[in-house]
């Protein structure tokens, strides 16, 4: 008879293709700047991760032959995020950090000059556009970290309540 395997570590064996797909993610976004269409196939993928969480997640419902509950599924899919997302905060760290350190300066201006283009925007946002100004010339801006631990929350949360409804599907019976 079959070893019923570790959730956990079935989750961080699963956290590292997990990690791939959402670093993947990253960089696409980080790079839409040079390369627009990267923004759509990042989009694509964003709705492709509750496929992946459940594909995830079925598999190990069906290896250990349907006797894991619920709430062990939803587990799996936390604890799978978050090693993933581990994973992704360290690529982004480095690409904000040692590649593309100006990044998020120059996002906030584009931002503002975009705003600025358009004089009935303009209006309507000058109030948020003078505090980014504001953010910019002051070195106010997010650092590299901050953005990284923003997302890596934002991430496990809705990761979080993914893998809640995933495991739904992924618990039916066989």
């Amino acid at each position: 008879m079959n070893e019923q395997k570790s959730l956990y570590k079935q989750a961080a064996e699963n956290g590292i293709p997990m990690g791939l797909f959402m670093s993947t993610i990253s960089l696409l976004m980080l790079y839409t700047d040079r390369v627009p269409v990267f923004s759509l196939i990042a989009l694509v993928m964003l709705f492709a991760g509750p496929i992946v969480i459940y594909r995830f997640q079925r598999r190990y419902f069906i290896d250990e032959g349907g006797m894991v509950e619920y709430a062990a599924l939803w587990m799996l899919g936390i604890m799978m995020v978050i090693f993933g997302a581990i994973i992704t905060g360290a690529v982004t760290y480095c690409v904000l950090q040692f590649v593309r350190p100006n990044l998020i300066y120059d996002q906030a201006q584009a931002t503002i000059d975009a705003y600025n283009a358009i004089p009935e925007l303009r209006v309507k946002v000058a109030d948020m556009l003078d505090v980014m100004q504001k953010m910019i010339d002051q070195n106010a801006m997010p650092s590299a970290i901050e953005m990284v631990f923003s997302m890596f929350w934002f991430v496990t949360f809705s990761g979080s309540v993914l893998s809640a409804v995933t495991a739904a599907f992924a618990s039916r019976r066989l």
